[in-house]
C-alpha cells in the first residue's frame, strides 16, 4: 500500500491563500473618532484627572450597564490627550490572551512565524516617539479577561516609578513603558470576572464610581422630546428600581434612550428592560414581578401571566402585556 506521505507537500504563503495580515491590523486596536472636549469642571473628568495626578497607572470608571462609562472613557481620552490620534481602543473578551496584547506570533510569507509587537507595545514606541504629547489607551470592559495574565510582565513597570525603565519581555526582547502613556478602562462591577481580578492590579489603578443618574435621565428623555408627565413616571419607575435593595437589579439611564412616549416605552420594556430584569432576578420571582407592577405606573396596560422556570419549579409572573404593534 502507497503511503499516503509519498507526495511531497507543497509549502503555501500567505500570498497564496489569498490572506493579507498585518501586525498593526491584527493588534485588533482601533483609534477614536474626534469628539469635542468635556468642559473642565466635568465631574467625571475631574475625578480622573486627580486620579491621574495622585501617580495611579491608570483610572477604572465602574459601574453598572448603562452609565456611560464607554461614552465617558472615549471623551476623557481624547480630553486628556487633546488630540484623537494619541487615543487607542481595545477591547476585552473571554478569549483574549497575552499574545493579543504584549506581542505573539504570526505566519510569514514562505512559511514560518515571526515576532510580532500587539497593541501594548505599539503605542508605547508611539508615546516614546513623542515625549511632549500624552497618549491614552482606553481598554473597554477590563474584566472580561485574565488582566494580569494578558499585561504580563508589564504589569509592574505600569508603575510610576518604574515607568522608562526596561523590562524583559518572555521572549526575550525589551519593552518601555512610557510615562506619558495613560490607561483609561471601563468596568461592570457585576462581571463575573470582577471577583477575579488580580489585588495588585486593582491597587495599581484607581475606581471611579459611574453610578446611574436620574439627572441624566430626565436629560435624555427631555432631549427625546417626550412630555414632561410622561418624564416624571420614568424617573420616578427610574429612582424605585435604584432603591431596591438587590444591586444587580439597577441600571443605568441609558437603557431609556429610545423612550419618547408611551409606545415607545413598550418596545423598551419588551426588548430591553424585561430581558435584563429577567437575567438579574433569575433566583427571585417575587422581584420580577414586583418591578413588573412598578413599570404599570410608566405605562398602564392590561396585566398578563405568562410562565417561568424557576429554581423550584415552574410558575407564572404578572407582566404588562406584550403588545404587537404594526412597525411605521
Amino acid at each position: 500500500m502507497p503511503s499516503l506521505t509519498s507526495n511531497r507537500v507543497r509549502p503555501m504563503s500567505l500570498d497564496d491563500l489569498g490572506i493579507d495580515i498585518k501586525a498593526e491590523q491584527h493588534a485588533a486596536v482601533t483609534g477614536a473618532p474626534s469628539f469635542d472636549p468635556l468642559p473642565k469642571e466635568d465631574p467625571a473628568l475631574v475625578e480622573v484627572t486627580a486620579a491621574i495626578e495622585l501617580g495611579f497607572a491608570g483610572v477604572i470608571l465602574s459601574g453598572p450597564p448603562g452609565t456611560g462609562k464607554s461614552w465617558y472613557a472615549k471623551r476623557i481620552a481624547q480630553t486628556i490627550s487633546g488630540n484623537a490620534d494619541n487615543v487607542r481602543i481595545v477591547q476585552f473578551h473571554a478569549s483574549y490572551q497575552y499574545e493579543d496584547f504584549m506581542e505573539g506570533f504570526m505566519p510569514k510569507d514562505g512559511g514560518g512565524f515571526e515576532l510580532h509587537k500587539k497593541v501594548f507595545p505599539l503605542l508605547c514606541d508611539d508615546a516614546a516617539e513623542l515625549p511632549d504629547e500624552t497618549f491614552v489607551l482606553v481598554i473597554d470592559e477590563i474584566s472580561r479577561c485574565d488582566v494580569a495574565r494578558v499585561f504580563g510582565e508589564a504589569l509592574t513597570y505600569m508603575e510610576v516609578d518604574k515607568r522608562g525603565l526596561p523590562c524583559t519581555m518572555a521572549s526575550g526582547s525589551v519593552l518601555v513603558v512610557p510615562s506619558n502613556l495613560i490607561i483609561l478602562a471601563t468596568m461592570n462591577p457585576w462581571d463575573k470576572g470582577v471577583d477575579e481580578m488580580d489585588v495588585a492590579l486593582e491597587r495599581r489603578f484607581a475606581q471611579i464610581d459611574m453610578p446611574p443618574s436620574i439627572a441624566a435621565l430626565r436629560k435624555i428623555l427631555e432631549g427625546n422630546g417626550a412630555d414632561a408627565a410622561f418624564v416624571d413616571r420614568v424617573a420616578a419607575f427610574f429612582d424605585a428600581v435604584l432603591k431596591l435593595e438587590d444591586e444587580a437589579v439597577h441600571l443605568g439611564h441609558a437603557y431609556f434612550n429610545n423612550c419618547l412616549d408611551e409606545a415607545s416605552a413598550r418596545r423598551v420594556w419588551n426588548y430591553r428592560l424585561l430581558p435584563f430584569f429577567k437575567k438579574a432576578c433569575r433566583l427571585d420571582r417575587d422581584l420580577l414581578q414586583r418591578i413588573g407592577r412598578m413599570w404599570l405606573n410608566v405605562v398602564p396596560e392590561q396585566i398578563q401571566q405568562i410562565p417561568v422556570q424557576g429554581p423550584q419549579g415552574g410558575g407564572t409572573i404578572d407582566q404588562p402585556a406584550v403588545q404587537t404593534e404594526q412597525a411605521g
